[in-house]
């Protein structure tokens, strides 16, 4: 690959910096989560290093310091020049180094120094910025275009599909075609396939599945041109989206939703290799589906809307916008996978649990302070076309599969005797393929009446790929069948003009051969080829590639081909994706939407090392890989189940994964908690608590166990009119504490859902109920208000909501982390003492008995001893979060009418109207009679955790509180709005996004107003 070199600006980088992790810091997510966002590259410990430029000038500014000084040097001038050495990425501006640089410049007399100094600060402010400029504004540059031209603002060309590839090394020792040996004989002698050598790093067949779609990304030479490259240079899943507008156009549905059609992909060439490319493909054209859909619902800037409500040309740009951001983001999933799982299993990082990964992307300056350039763009060069031809590793499996498609494509025909014409001819009957792609098949595989292919099918196809060990890299290792491919690429090569394979090597700064023996110890292979060849330094880069000795199975090895293949597969890796603009400058929040951005970070802290294959598997195919999601088949599928049984052994860490094959996951319990004790909540809640779950009776929907509480808290805490006052009085302190004056006036401003809401369900059950002290201001607790919130929250959605697939593993073991500790500052259930009882935050000395007495009282009314903690648990889970989602669903019902009834009756209405979940609440017509599968009248959920009138009292006091203060209306803007979206879940009826712009079902924020000084 090829790029040419001028200094970008900083922007965004596709993944985020984190420290080099090992298997126990990733599996038990010992290590905090990094940000997204431009990183800097690590810095070297020499100060000049990706510097600011600073050091030389502060050398130069020593020397004068010996000769003399203008002036004295005042104390904050030292500490601006000590910041300079310290800090040399990130200067501390406040300290005025650049003041107090330009003040001492000033005052310089004219001279040699002067001048050097000077040219040194201005050298600095003008590196600050890109020049050229590295990107510009609107449509045109914000997306991909479907060819790849544009990727380069100022050459847009480069790169472009349908033009010539670059020659990266010139040729300086003749390889005349007619004294080349025939390249029927070249395959006959030193590549054909004596054997089958299973893969020494226990790579499986996917593995070069994989690669094979990552080499038809970036390569598709022209037939009638071989000089033409007729995709673009980039890794910008053409094969899914197509190498020109005409064949993306093919896969698009252009319906306003910005969708492709079910499980299709544009390349037809896939259609000849075994089927696993084809069904990684199709996951990728499902990821696609799934993000659309999602930009869709989030809508972050509230502009797209039903295409029906549409005229044609408007639909047609809400399609064109969503389309094309839903392939940023899906690019970015490709890129994710190719530097976590691809790599991960190419270094040999697997192996010891590591989720290290390069980062290319990111922004850092050369010693100058100019930029590094990054998204500048990238040729593919015909040298890296000669390096990607790894027939070798195909597995005994996929061996046969090939020999099928060719005897039955060439009627029966020897492959040696298969000539360039048959080729030709075949190659014409593909071209003339049914064009209408939905209906294209693979892996005799058939679509369904809705276009898609069955979940299950794909599944099998992906593991039994898993399963089959790939070859060996090495000399006579590629297969009979493929010896007309061999020997079109050798031809391919000669008429290139490409160089040998020392001029490669010498290129990369790699010593080159001396000797045959020295490229290939084995005495056969290397005097075959002297035979063939004369002298090493007519070794041909095609063939030398392919037949050179492998790099032994070691540290940093994980691929194990040739050396020279090892080296240059990474550099050709950078160039790819740190020329490409949409991976480094342009990858924003704002091209991609903010959870697009979020949604295609690769995650170090992964299950699986930081998989992100894995992710995409259970996010496309949620029901196929068994029913705790931690299958090897779905992290570890560029490795076969048996290698990973080794490796992972060996790490200690095997009992955390699946090794067996995966079986179909039973579909889920359409059921809400509110409507029925459901086995999978009760499976959950077993897999995060002690004692089996034993008493955290909202998720068994036990009834009697219920009475029993609100009996318990009535008695102890105080009866339902006494909780509502206490509810009362805190909302209407909590509106008084954190709402901020307008300037000028007695108009105040508070978000409700954040500061009110979320600290007042939280604080009572947590100190009224759990004795648990939460932080607030200097005081120390276990936990702050908004930390509880998130671990409640985070409690409640894995027992009953529905948790992404692909997110499911780690998501428990967080809860289970947390369940732990959040225990361990519970009441006792032994000694009926709480930890750590001190002053709270919420309560008065003496409120803070209430606990105690709640406790002791649980146990008078027959709770035992070993299911305490458990049922003081589902209080706190069962009547905090959603509780604080209840009300916020009535607030933004009433703040469009804020004069409207606070009572019950008005509470009930406003339920049914804004339930907080999917079947959390009904209306029921008692007079017909129950048949199969109607669903009886329930009444909140939350009441089945404190009870239905207790529920009620607690929302309508709240509510009056809040509508209690004068001229109460909605915030200024969008802060006024409860944003949030409808989304396509049983269970959920709208989205959020969370601090970490990931959808979450609880409410974030919403703002309201309100005169003078708060109303007791």
């Amino acid at each position: 690959m090829t790029t040419p070199t001028s200094p970008p600006p900083r922007k965004t980088s596709l993944f985020r910096r984190s420290r080099q992790l090992n298997s126990l810091d990733v599996e038990s997510n010992g290590t905090d989560a990094a940000t997204n966002g431009a990183q800097p590259s690590v810095k070297s410990d020499e100060p000049t290093s990706h510097g600011t430029g600073l050091p030389k000038a502060l050398t130069d500014l020593l020397d004068q310091i010996k000769r003399g000084l203008p002036g004295p040097l005042d104390p904050t001038t030292i500490t601006s020049l000590l910041d300079a050495v310290h800090n040399t990425d990130s200067l501390d501006d406040r300290k005025l180094l650049l003041e107090h640089a330009l003040v001492f410049l000033s005052r310089l007399p004219p001279g040699q120094f002067a001048d050097s100094l000077q040219n040194k600060v201005i050298s600095l402010l003008y590196n600050d910025l890109a020049h050229p400029p590295a990107t510009y504004l609107g449509n045109d540059y914000k997306f991909r275009k479907a060819d790849g031209s544009n990727n380069n603002v100022l050459a847009p060309d480069m790169g472009k599909a349908g033009t010539p590839y670059a020659r990266s090394v010139q040729q300086t020792h003749p390889l005349p075609r007619r004294n080349m040996p025939d390249s029927g004989l070249v395959f006959d002698t030193l590549l054909k396939r004596d054997g089958f050598v299973k893969h020494p790093g226990g790579l499986s067949s996917l593995m070069f599945a994989f690669a094979a779609l990552v080499i038809h990304t970036v390569f598709r030479t022209s037939h009638s041109d071989i000089s033409i490259n007729e995709t673009s240079s980039y890794v910008d899943l053409a094969p899914l989206y197509g190498h020109n507008q005409a064949a993306q156009d093919k896969v698009r549905k252009c319906d306003g939703y910005g969708k492709l059609h079910k499980d299709v992909f544009a390349e037809d060439r896939l259609m000849l290799l075994p089927p696993a490319v084809c069904v990684i493909l199709v996951l990728f054209s499902r990821n696609h589906n799934y993000i659309a859909q999602k930009l869709y619902e989030v809508n972050e800037h509230g502009t797209f809307v039903d295409p029906s409500t549409l005229s044609k040309e408007d639909a047609r740009k809400q399609d064109e916008e969503l389309f094309q951001t839903a392939r940023l983001v899906n690019c970015g999933w490709f890129g994710g996978v190719v530097f976590s799982d691809y790599f991960s299993c190419i270094l040999g990082l697997v192996r010891e649990g590591s989720s290290w990964s390069l980062n290319p992307f990111g922004e850092f300056r050369k010693d100058d302070h100019a930029t590094f350039e990054r998204g500048e763009g990238n040729v593919c060069s015909v040298e890296f076309n000669c390096l990607y031809r790894w027939h070798a590793t195909t597995s005994a499996k996929d061996e046969k599969w090939v020999e099928k498609l060719m005897d039955d494509k060439f009627e029966g025909k020897p492959f040696d005797e298969v000539t360039m014409a048959d080729f030709k001819a075949v190659a014409k009957k593909l071209s003339e393929m049914d064009q209408d792609l939905t209906h294209w098949t693979f892996g005799d595989m058939k679509r369904q009446t809705d276009g898609s292919f069955k979940d299950e099918d794909l599944a099998k196809v992906l593991q039994d790929a898993t399963d089959e060990p790939a070859a060996a890299f090495r000399a006579r290792g590629t297969p009979p069948s493929m010896r007309l491919h061999e020997i079109l690429g050798i031809e391919q090569n000669r008429s290139w003009g490409v160089c040998s394979l020392n001029e490669f090597r010498k290129f990369l700064g790699l010593k080159t051969y001396a000797t045959f023996l020295e490229w290939n110890s084995d005495p056969e292979i290397a005097k075959t080829a002297e035979k063939l060849y004369g002298n090493i330094n007519n070794l041909e880069l095609y063939v030398g590639l392919q037949a050179e000795e492998a790099k032994p199975l070691v540290d940093g090895a994980g691929l194990c081909p040739g050396y020279t293949i090892s080296r240059a597969i990474l550099s050709d890796a950078i160039a790819l994706t740190r020329g490409d603009r949409f991976f480094t400058r342009d990858f924003t929040p704002a091209n991609l939407t903010s959870w697009g951005f979020a949604d295609c970070q690769r995650d170090p802290n992964a299950f699986g090392f930081g998989s992100t294959l894995g992710k995409l598997f259970l996010r496309t195919l949620p029901h196929e890989f068994g029913e705790n999601g931690n299958s090897v088949y779905a992290f570890f599928p560029l490795m076969t189940p048996e290698s990973m049984k080794v490796y992972l052994t060996k790490m200690g860490v095997v009992d955390r994964y699946d090794l067996a094959r995966p079986v179909k996951k039973a579909p889920g319990v359409v059921a809400f908690a509110g409507t029925g004790g459901s086995p999978k909540y009760v499976n959950r809640a077993t897999k995060i608590l002690d004692g089996k779950g034993k008493g955290f009776y909202i998720a068994q929907d036990d009834e009697k166990r219920r009475e029993v509480v609100v009996r318990a808290l009535t008695e102890a805490i105080g009866a339902e009119d006494k909780i509502g006052q206490y509810f009362y009085t805190q909302t209407v302190s909590l509106m008084s504490e954190q709402s901020l004056r307008l300037v000028g006036s007695e108009t105040r401003v508070v978000d409700v859902v954040r500061d009110v809401f979320k600290l007042l369900t939280v604080g009572w059950v947590a100190t009224e109920v759990a004795g648990i002290q939460l932080t607030k201001g200097s005081q120390h607790g276990a936990y702050t208000p908004a930390e509880l919130y998130d671990i409640l929250g985070d409690i409640y959605e894995y027992v009953f909501l529905n948790v992404e697939e692909s997110k499911l593993v780690n998501f428990q073991q967080k809860v289970q982390k947390d369940v732990k500790q959040l225990s361990s500052h519970l009441k006792s259930a032994d000694k009926f003492s709480i930890v750590n009882l001190v002053e709270s935050a919420f309560s008065s000395n003496k409120s803070q008995k209430k606990d105690e007495k709640f406790i002791k009282r649980l146990a008078e009314l027959g709770i035992q001893k070993d299911e305490v903690n458990n049922t003081v648990l589902a209080i706190l889970v069962g009547a905090s979060v959603e509780l604080s989602l209840a009300m916020t669903n009535m607030l933004n019902i009433c703040l469009d009418n804020v004069k409207s009834a606070t009572s019950e009756a008005r509470v009930r209405e406003v339920m049914r109207l804004e339930p907080t979940f999917h079947g959390s609440v009904s209306t029921a017509d008692n007079s017909a009679p129950t048949t199969e599968g109607q669903v009886q009248e329930e009444i909140f959920s939350v009441s089945k955790c404190i009870g239905e009138p207790l529920t009620v009292k607690i929302l309508s006091e709240t509510l009056r509180a809040v509508l209690s203060h004068p001229g109460l209306c909605r915030g200024p803007g969008e802060c006024g709005k409860l944003n949030r979206f409808k989304i396509d879940d049983k269970h959920i009826r709208y989205g959020y996004l969370d601090s970490d712009l990931q959808v979450s079902p609880w409410p974030t924020s919403l703002v309201a107003r309100f005169d003078g000084p708060t109303k007791q």
